[in-house]
């Protein structure tokens, strides 16, 4: 059967690589991807030379659309990346390498560091948090025990209150955040959401937060996990090029540069995509379609398809509704002449009003990379994501989506210097820095006799009530299956995780649909620890019999 993707990202790569490994001589696929960015694959995860920037032979610096995050409890994309085959006879899995430490960096203030064994009772829960946030926070009396006792609600909720109710309330509402102080919303209701996740806490869903924060604690937690993980060197080079090699050497075919504009229906069926390129346009037909685009891009994709397209199934309609739930995050780097490695771990830079994370990437890298690349003289990177771009700076007193690519940086660099240049130390010196790279998808658009920015690729975020306008990977056109970070999926956070998740719930859609014997995609609900089930069990007694939860067995 033909197989058409559209889309060459995590998505798009995932599904042809699982559908790829169920081809049979009997039962064979022939998988075309059609991606528009015209030199590579991978999408918000592809590395991004930095244009003229190497000299005497060398490679472009390496750029990202941010800093890589894979934590502990990613499970379906690490299976796929322990497929590709790696130098040495290893796998891509085998880069990924280890972070210990999670600070949390404040201005003005000493980092607080965030190491604890997992809690097994409410009493537990307070005391770690009474000792990650001790006296030099500003928090208010009870502002821990408030926060202790929401996020142990949630944990000992069954499932079902957790989407008929939680779903329902955001989190900012949920931890009274309006209620509190300062420091309150900073450290505890933003805290690991905002800045990791791009969970916006004033719109997100408090079933998607506290379900993903429960999650990064368990992996900082639990005996065994590695909470947080990142790459041994820049993405494409460790990951994306070598996966794209791998799957073009079992016959995935790649054709780059072809953006899709139309979808050519037949009634409820895919008839063909209308794409362009820089050769023309062309019609491509398939006997399944495979859309692996983000939501926005899709809804738009959609709407260009005909005034009809819209009302042949009703997840197209949701799908325009959930094109508005998104949110920037995107990222800048800092290339210096020695490297500063400040903290094993990624950093949160909890005082930044641009909300600002990030992790000095060169402390894990092998020794290949950054010498290689520039003019030689680049020893370290650290690499930030910016998730407010609302608020005010420190440095032109305006909002990042009013300031120009060059006060971006500049404002990002002033924020986390006044950051980690505390109690005496100078970890970061204007001397040391050699330059900076800001995701291209920060575009100046002019306005009058100025400019304003626009986000080229915003992350699509979980608002309430949005569960039930998600799709699942197969729809009701017969031949149409979405494979993205906003169909419905165990993971439920818009992430490479939730990416590649479903592809394979749409793989296993298209198994379905043509007829092939092979063994469907594994899929891996999110871990619940066992000692907690008894008190799921008890409250889901409660639910069925319409009562509110109470947190006892």
């Amino acid at each position: 059967m033909k197989i058409a993707v559209i889309g060459g990202g995590v998505a798009g790569m995932s599904f042809a690589h699982e559908l790829m490994r169920r081809s049979t001589s009997s039962h064979p696929f022939e998988i075309d991807v059609y991606e528009r960015n015209p030199v590579t694959t991978g999408g918000k995860a592809r590395t991004i030379p930095v244009p003229n920037s190497a000299t005497g032979g060398r490679a472009d610096l390496p750029g990202e659309h941010g800093f890589r995050f894979f934590p502990g409890f990613y499970r379906h994309l690490p299976d796929t990346m322990s497929d590709i085959p790696f130098g040495g006879g290893t796998n891509t899995a085998a880069n990924l390498v280890v972070a210990d430490r999670l600070e949390i960096a404040r201005f003005d203030k000493s980092p607080i560091i965030i190491s604890s064994r997992f809690p097994r009772t409410l009493s537990d829960l307070l005391t770690d948090l009474e000792a990650m946030f001790g006296d030099d926070t500003g928090l208010e009396p009870g502002e821990i025990s408030l926060f202790a006792k929401r996020l142990w609600q949630v944990i000992s909720s069954c499932q079902e209150r957790r989407l008929a109710e939680y779903e329902k309330i955001t989190w900012w509402d949920f931890l009274e955040a309006d209620q509190h102080s300062e420091a309150y919303r900073r450290l505890l209701v933003e805290g690991l959401s905002r800045s990791l996740l791009a969970n916006d806490p004033r719109y997100a869903s408090l079933r998607t937060v506290a379900d993903t924060n429960i999650q990064l604690m368990l992996g900082m937690t639990e005996p065994g996990k590695a909470a947080d993980r990142l790459l041994n060197g820049p993405t494409s080079k460790v990951w994306i090029d070598p996966w794209r090699a791998y799957l073009e050497n079992e016959g995935v075919k790649f054709h780059l540069g072809n953006t899709a504009t139309q979808i050519n229906f037949n009634g409820a069926s895919v008839s063909s995509v209308t794409l362009q390129s820089g050769e023309g346009t062309q019609q491509i037909e398939a006997d399944i379609f495979v859309f692996c685009l983000p939501v926005e891009r899709m809804a738009a994709l959609l709407a260009a398809s005909g005034e009809g397209a819209m009302t042949l199934d009703p997840a197209f309609a949701n799908i325009a509704k959930l094109s508005s739930n998104v949110r920037w995050m995107n990222g800048i780097q800092y290339f210096m002449y020695e490297d500063v490695p400040i903290v094993h771990g990624h950093m949160l830079f909890a005082d930044t009003p641009w909300a600002i994370a990030g992790i000095s990437e060169a402390q894990f890298w092998s020794e290949e990379h950054l010498p290689q690349c520039g003019d030689g003289t680049v020893n370290g990177v650290l690499s930030v994501c910016i998730s407010e771009w609302d608020k005010v700076g420190i440095l032109y007193g305006k909002p990042a989506i009013q300031c120009t690519r060059d006060e971006i940086a500049a404002e990002v660099w002033a924020q986390i210097k006044r950051s980690v240049n505390v109690d005496g130390k100078l970890l970061l010196e204007d001397r040391n820095l050699h330059s900076w790279f800001l995701d291209p998808d920060i575009v100046d658009v002019p306005e009058g006799n100025g400019v304003h920015i626009t986000d080229a690729e915003p992350l699509f975020v979980n608002f309430i009530n949005s569960w039930d306008l998600r799709p699942q990977a197969s729809i009701g056109i017969s031949n149409m299956l979405l494979a993205s970070d906003y169909v419905q999926t165990y993971t439920d956070v818009a992430c490479m995780e939730a990416a590649n998740e479903a592809a394979r719930r749409a793989v296993n859609a298209a198994l379905v649909l043509s007829g092939s014997k092979a063994a469907p995609c594994a899929l891996w609900e999110l871990h619940e620890p066992a000692i907690f089930a008894p008190f799921r069990w008890h409250d889901k007694r409660r639910f069925d019999n319409n009562l509110p939860w109470d947190g006892h067995i």
